[in-house]
């Protein structure tokens, strides 16, 4: 038996774990096909931070081919019926990950930084 303590990811709650995997996707669709870069950043992003459930979610909007904004309103959805789990401290947290997808290459594009922008917008609403 292991004395070792399992690390608790700082997000976990299911519904913000599902949306959150679904507007990183939406994220990084958002400009054209993913990329394999993309999705190595996805995996150790969530791993640092997410329940494995997030990069779950992220994997099935690909597998079905889910368009950017399928994955964005199931994102909202999800974070809605969630409202009283998002502090303002993970909202952030979870707009800096974006943040982070997007800038996996030098420039940020035109849409990403725009769906970031009304990711932002929303969440603020909630």
């Amino acid at each position: 038996m292991s004395t070792k303590a399992t690390r608790r990811p700082l997000l976990d709650e299911p519904d913000i774990c599902m949306g959150l995997g679904s507007i990183a996707y939406a994220v990084a669709k958002s400009d054209g096909q993913l990329q394999p870069t993309e999705v190595e950043t996805i995996q150790r992003i969530f791993k640092e931070s997410a329940d494995p459930l997030a990069l779950r979610s992220f994997l099935i909007q690909d597998y079905y081919g889910a368009t950017v904004e399928e994955s964005y309103n199931f994102a909202m959805r999800r974070f809605a019926s969630s409202r009283d789990a998002l502090s303002d401290t993970t909202k952030k947290r979870m707009v800096s990950m974006m943040d982070r997808l997007a800038r996996v290459y030098d420039e940020v594009s035109l849409k990403e930084r725009d769906l970031i922008k009304r990711f932002r917008h929303d969440l603020s609403k909630l």
